[in-house]
């Protein structure tokens, strides 16, 4: 497959079609509007992606960057031209997983353990990040999964929404398992989210205000640790990952 470090100039060629998948064969960095610099997400290598604007050939081209959507959580944002290698690729056939549930659920030890690895490194939280070391809430978690070759989608709401509801809190933490997921925020919006490890403990990234400004395990249990305390009273929901992320099921 050839690998194009002149995208416009392939964009240009399909008509800037928005049915033609590309792969990534950089990692990148992704951004929330087409002019301003903050960060929404990083980008793996190998992930692939849809042009979604511009939409139409234009004669005299001055945008410097695109709006993609990506296929394994499709979430959508800006990217830049400068720097972007890409080449075109063939979608897999998404799989009927008749034991999917049980498949991810194996994976869960394997999935705590690689968060446990990346506490144990010199980190801080970012924004918007996904690649490490530095991760935000949702990326942490995102990223533990994609590792293990599960999608799931990339803010923390889309992921309370994708997963399987088990209860609303004030439940007992007893009733989760390994792997399960808190959603933290509001009665309007979640907007953090961890990891259920054992014994009322969780990993979750959080930020400096606060939080312990990276990834750090806090407690369900009673406690006079004031982050931990911080993080309950904002504790809504607890949820399962029971599927993976499918581009023809699951389009948000």
């Amino acid at each position: 497959m050839e690998i194009y470090k002149d995208p416009i100039s392939l964009f240009k060629q399909t008509n800037f079609s928005n049915t033609i998948w590309w792969k990534l064969k950089v990692n990148i960095s992704a951004y929330q509007n087409e002019t301003e610099n903050k960060l929404v997400t990083e980008i793996f290598k190998n992930r692939s992606f849809r042009l979604l604007y511009p939409n139409i050939h234009k004669r005299n081209y001055k945008h410097f960057r695109i709006l993609v959507q990506l296929y394994e959580d499709g979430y959508v944002c800006w990217i830049n031209l400068d720097g972007l290698i890409i080449e075109k690729c063939e979608l897999k056939q998404n799989q009927n997983l008749k034991y999917e549930q049980s498949l991810i659920k194996e994976k869960i030890p394997s999935i705590l353990k690689w968060i446990q690895k990346k506490s144990e490194l010199n980190n801080k939280y970012l924004w918007g990040g996904t690649l490490g070391p530095n991760f935000d809430c949702s990326g942490l978690i995102q990223t533990s999964f994609f590792k293990h070759d599960i999608n799931i989608p990339r803010d923390s709401f889309q992921i309370k929404s994708f997963c399987k509801h088990l209860f609303n809190f004030k439940a007992s933490y007893l009733a989760l398992q390994p792997g399960d997921l808190l959603f933290f925020g509001n009665k309007e919006k979640c907007d953090h989210i961890g990891i259920y490890k054992d014994d009322g403990l969780y990993y979750h990234c959080s930020g400096s205000e606060f939080g312990r400004n990276g990834i750090g395990i806090d407690s369900l249990k009673k406690t006079n640790d004031k982050i931990s305390l911080h993080y309950k009273s904002k504790l809504i929901s607890a949820g399962r990952v029971v599927r993976s992320y499918r581009w023809d099921r699951t389009i948000r």
